[in-house]
């Protein structure tokens, strides 16, 4: 008897080191944000196209005389919910337009990653007041978008990656290392990057935030799944025919299906049975793509069935992101092999060092590799190039060897830069990029140096001025005495 309560002791304190382990290691060991990233940026999206949809009929909404009565609204929340509130009661009918604009404002930076510490819990505030001052409009896409962005805001890991407010911290962190003093007798060039790496530095933020979104998640499959199995269609095999002939969001004729019930019978049980499993095989690492690959197929098939349901998908494929390798989705964008591109730029001129500072900063994982030319031979780098057409514009060498330059070198890098995409498709709409190409073509040739070098080496053709004896004279853009270099300044 002793020997058993003896090891009935031990096991029980094994069992109790064990679960405290687990625990911690669970909700409490360090993850990658980027994941968290993608979604603030997809439920930032959707809770204003919400609001805006909201307010093409804002009084209607929201206004004293509109469709519901709020005090009907408020006393009927207060019942089923004592501390339930709205700060949208508050809102006298004349501020409404106001305080639409400014929450769309909020929920935009929100959206962009800026402010987000504050902007994340605001955002919150918005969505969670709409969905309980306007109860007539309130669907399951409300509520997981209310779910997600409390999640998001209540850990404060929403900025932590994809957002504007790394961008900036980087960018300030490029900056200042490119208007430093380049050491004397380094070979080893001026440096543009951030100290700050462009992978995102686990923290356990963020996985407390992805852990409470995927048990959230497994929750709403497990319950969808164990309601359907109540419902006697769902074991016929013909569930999904009522879902497809219902009039309130299907605006598409799938009568034709009555003449193939096996496949409506297949889709049914296959996805009831998707619900019931998911809460299971997600946490397989092995099984987990296939999960993930079902839900996504799942909910653009009620997409295409049911139009009206198409936010609703949208939410759930984003809440399914809380899955995601972090390391996986950067791939994505840089590919598995950095650096994608070479950049050689001119390390003595501090406009071409601010601008490497700026395009560095929204790297995402060493997808750019920034070569300062005057510290190397570029014809080691590539057979193409020379030391004077480095000088005469910016080059770019792929992994593949294609050299670009000039403005054409500059489009190059921005589509490989998430946060430069949109300016890198209007490089390509038609006159955009003749006027580019002038553009910097211009900036360069006039470009300021802090190391002085004869005008053979940088090969610039730098503008004239007339003096005041009315004379033209040439003035060189940089001293053409290359055995008097001064020393590089602020």
């Amino acid at each position: 008897m002793r020997r058993l309560l003896s090891d009935l002791a031990n096991y029980l304190g094994r069992l109790v080191t064990a679960t405290r382990r687990g625990w911690n290691a669970f909700f409490f060991t360090p993850a990658d944000p980027t994941a968290l990233g993608l979604i603030r940026v997809v439920v930032g999206l959707l809770a204003l196209w919400s609001l805006i949809v909201l307010g093409l009929d804002l009084r209607d909404y929201f206004g004293s005389d509109g469709w519901a009565d709020p005090t009907v609204i408020w006393q009927t929340q207060r019942q089923r919910q004592p501390f339930a509130w709205s700060f949208w009661f508050l809102v006298p009918d004349r501020l409404l337009r106001p305080v639409w604009l400014a929450c769309l404002t909020i929920l935009g930076l929100y959206t962009v990653g800026l402010f987000s510490r504050v902007t994340g819990v605001l955002a919150w505030v918005i969505i969670a007041s709409t969905v309980r001052r306007v109860p007539i409009a309130l669907f399951g896409f409300d509520q997981v978008v209310s779910t997600l962005a409390l999640y998001l805001g209540a850990t404060f890991a929403s900025g932590q990656a994809v957002s504007m407010d790394r961008f900036l911290r980087r960018w300030r962190d490029a900056r200042a290392v490119a208007r430093s003093f380049r050491p004397a007798g380094s070979t080893g060039g001026r440096r543009v990057t951030a100290l700050e790496p462009g992978i995102p530095h686990p923290t356990i933020a963020a996985n407390l935030a992805l852990r409470l979104i995927q048990l959230h998640l497994v929750f709403i499959y497990a319950m969808a799944g164990l309601a359907k199995v109540q419902g006697p269609s769902w074991w016929n095999g013909m569930a999904l025919w009522g879902t497809m002939t219902a009039g309130e969001f299907v605006t598409r004729d799938f009568t034709g299906l009555a003449g193939w019930p096996w496949v409506l019978n297949v889709l049914t049980h296959a996805s009831l049975a998707f619900e019931l499993l998911y809460p299971i095989l997600i946490w397989v690492p092995i099984l987990r793509p296939l999960m993930i690959a079902g839900a996504v197929v799942l909910h653009l098939g009620i997409a295409i069935v049911a139009p009206g349901l198409t936010e609703f998908g949208l939410a759930m494929i984003a809440a399914n992101l809380a899955f995601f390798s972090g390391s996986w989705v950067r791939s994505l964008v840089s590919g598995r092999a950095q650096p994608a591109l070479r950049v050689l730029f001119d390390g003595a001129c501090p406009r071409c060092r601010a601008s490497m500072a700026l395009v560095t900063a929204a790297d995402p994982d060493r997808v750019l590799e920034p070569i300062d030319l005057t510290a190397v031979d570029v014809e080691t780098l590539h057979p193409a190039l020379t030391k004077k057409a480095c000088m005469e514009s910016m080059h770019v060498i792929s992994k593949q060897g294609r050299v670009t330059a000039g403005f054409d070198a500059v489009r190059s890098i921005g589509a490989w830069l998430p946060l430069y995409w949109p300016l890198s498709m209007i490089a390509w709409f038609p006159g955009v990029t003749w006027v580019g190409r002038r553009v910097y073509n211009y900036l360069a040739m006039t470009r300021p140096r802090d190391i002085p070098c004869t005008d053979d080496l940088c090969g610039l053709h730098p503008p004239t001025r007339s003096t005041s004896k009315g004379e033209s004279d040439h003035i060189p853009l940089l001293d053409p005495r290359p055995q008097e270099r001064s020393a590089p300044r602020r």
